[in-house]
């Protein structure tokens, strides 16, 4: 090995890990930030038992009610029920496409192309 290399390779490891430190804490402070409330919670599982959010929607109601399942492991994706979800959020981002692109557009702050800092 070169002089100096391992030195080099010891320093980009360190480096690395500080990085995936930083990227694992972002994660859990905007876990932490947009953890819904227990009355956002009922209010979904009432509105999904009811039907009014789709037939999948209901399943998942369902579950949760008997006990089987959970709002957050579902939405987190750790539920294997997970992808009952996703009819529902399709529907939704179609149903709201132009809120969306509006919103974006008038961000100014949103750049898709940004690159990350600690990359």
């Amino acid at each position: 090995m070169m002089p100096g290399a391992e030195d080099r390779i010891q320093a980009a490891i360190a480096e690395l890990d500080a990085v995936i430190g930083r990227a694992q804490e972002d994660l859990y402070r905007f876990q932490r930030a947009n953890e819904p409330t227990r009355e956002e919670l009922q209010a979904l599982q009432d509105a999904a038992r009811r039907g009014e959010l789709g037939d999948d929607m209901r399943e998942l109601a369902r579950r949760v009610e008997s006990g089987q399942d959970s709002w957050r492991a579902i939405f987190a994706g750790e539920s294997p029920n997970a992808n009952l979800l996703r009819g529902h959020l399709e529907r939704m981002a179609e149903e709201n496409r132009e809120a969306i692109s509006t919103a974006l557009a008038e961000d100014e702050t949103f750049d898709p192309f940004a690159p990350s800092p600690d990359l």
